[in-house]
């Protein structure tokens, strides 16, 4: 009943232009990595890149990647065909497309690209460029670089067995009302003597001039800070925030930030690491900034207690408020790259987007992809949702597997919305979609409630560690172990109800647990719980 709800509001309540398809691609070719911006008369743009599938699942990065980027009006027609980016010569590889448009119009790209190694230059350099667009689409000047020979962070991860996936971005961009933009990345020296990590910030006016020197955003000792965003208000001000890995571990992360001012001033106290994000352990991660005045600003991120919070500082990052519980999804879906896409207009309200999976038919590893979201507003120091999770696009035909996806983007102005989403066809290439609605979107369509207890229970005994995550929704969840000084011990899947005991000194001496204080962490989907264990002989 919910899915034909959803389907009629699709066809009929919201929807300004149907679904169309942004630009044609080549015969056998994948759109991905799509990005939107819109200006304040609804003009708009879309970028993505395009590339060969590769057929390979281990590595599945595809084959010979284009940037490309489209002008639409208001109304969805093509104020210009497909503009392909120029890349350096000899470039291996382009990724990691950034999209802003001011209120006028005036559009920046940026990217990362790769050449191929030279004896000349270090196996990992980057070279972080951009092109500007007026508003009419047309390219101002040509595309440029901004940061040359750079070691940028972590792309991709390699998993046991090979296989290859991508990370967050190691760039961001932010473009406010005054021909002013700014560009963040995490530059890797990967030593000898030491490796270090450094956040850098940088101002530039439109032309791609540089307004500054580079900066670093926190203590060049700290070392383990990774995927930087950025957020630029019309007074000059910057957000800047990073996730910092406590030792280099996955498992114990926190999100910091820092707020500069039109001198490159920190706003708020010096820390070396940073001011926190969110308090919690493993909160505020994958967040998406946006300044809301020249006061507050807002940070949307990866929630604890659910799929999505958000949470608002004021006073230029003085004063924060409690965070928002947004989207507890059941069925929402993130690659490791991204998770979710938002967009504001200039009075407050905001639109969301994300991924959403389905059984496509009985075979158990075959999972279907569409894109929701919902709308909300800022309610001076709180975030507040006005619909419920929806669907904006009918359902796809049953020969549709999306081996091929990407997180959709959104962009919204005052009197409408842009939502850009993968489409897969018969043999699974995917295309970039777009459809243009107004802010009633979704108003009405039922959903069932927020889950705000933790599914996951645990009972700590001598020696063994009674634990329930049947409540979860897959039914299991990651057990971590650490030691006292917070090293971490051991990791292991668990499913169920059931007692994980303590390898006896019996067992393997690889597994074999020292007498001493333990604790253990169990997460699954969001949420998280902890317990300390006492391990006697």
């Amino acid at each position: 009943m919910i899915q034909l709800s959803v389907l009629a509001l699709t066809l009929c309540g919201g929807v300004l232009v149907e679904p169309f398809q942004v630009a044609e691609h080549q015969p056998g070719h994948n759109q991905k990595y799509g990005c939107a911006a819109i200006a304040s008369n609804g003009h708009f743009a879309v970028a993505w890149i395009d590339g060969i599938p590769s057929g390979d699942p281990f590595n599945p990065n595809d084959l010979e990647p284009e940037l490309f980027i489209r002008f639409f009006d208001r109304d969805g027609d093509p104020m210009t065909e497909a503009y392909k980016i120029t890349k350096l010569a000899d470039t291996s590889w382009i990724s990691r497309p950034c999209l802003e448009m001011d209120t006028a119009g005036n559009t920046i790209l940026l990217w990362a690209d790769k050449p191929i190694w030279r004896e000349d230059e270090s196996w990992y350099a980057w070279y972080v460029r951009f092109q500007r667009f007026a508003p009419d689409g047309s390219p101002v000047g040509s595309a440029h670089t901004l940061v040359a020979h750079v070691s940028l962070g972590r792309h991709t991860q390699t998993l046991p067995g090979d296989e290859k996936v991508a990370k967050p971005s190691p760039i961001d961009l932010s473009l406010n009302n005054n021909e002013e933009f700014v560009v963040t990345w995490c530059e890797i020296e990967l030593g000898p003597p030491t490796y270090k990590n450094y956040v850098w910030v940088e101002r530039f006016d439109l032309e791609g001039y540089p307004e500054n020197r580079p900066f670093l955003a926190c203590d060049e000792g700290c070392v383990f800070f990774y995927y930087p965003r950025v957020a630029l208000n019309d007074a000059g001000d910057v957000a800047v925030t990073w996730r910092d890995e406590i030792g280099g571990w996955r498992d114990s992360t926190y999100q910091r930030f820092q707020v500069f001012d039109a001198a490159d001033e920190p706003i708020l106290s010096w820390r070396p690491r940073g001011h926190l994000l969110d308090e919690r352990e493993d909160g505020g991660l994958e967040p998406q900034f946006f300044w809301l005045d020249n006061d507050r600003f807002v940070a949307f991120f990866r929630g604890l207690g659910g799929f999505l919070e958000a949470r608002v500082f004021a006073h230029r990052g003085l004063a924060s408020y409690l965070p928002c519980l947004l989207v507890n999804d059941p069925n929402a879906s993130a690659t490791r790259e991204k998770r979710f896409s938002v967009a504001l207009s200039s009075d407050g309200r905001f639109a969301e987007t994300h991924l959403r999976h389905s059984k496509l038919h009985e075979e158990p590893d075959c999972l279907w992809w569409r894109p929701g979201g919902i709308i909300g507003e800022i309610r001076d120091k709180e975030v507040w949702r006005r619909t419920n999770v929806f669907d904006y696009t009918a359902p796809f035909g049953k020969d549709t597997t999306f081996k091929t996806i990407f997180v959709p983007a959104v962009g919204a102005c005052d009197n409408r919305i842009v939502w850009v989403y993968p489409h897969s066809t018969p043999d699974s290439i995917c295309e970039a979609w777009a459809l243009i609605s107004d802010w009633d979107m979704g108003v009405g369509v039922a959903e069932s409630p927020i889950q705000t207890e933790s599914p996951i229970q645990l009972s700590a005994s001598l020696n063994r560690l009674s634990y329930d995550v049947s409540g979860s929704v897959t039914g299991e969840a990651k057990l971590t172990l650490y030691s006292a000084d917070g090293r971490r011990i051991l990791q292991e899947t668990i499913k169920g109800k059931g007692v994980w005991d303590a390898p006896p000194p019996s067992s393997l001496p690889s597994s074999h647990l020292p007498a001493g204080v333990y604790f253990a962490r169990v997460s699954t989907e969001g949420y998280s719980a902890r317990t300390k264990v006492v391990v006697l002989r």
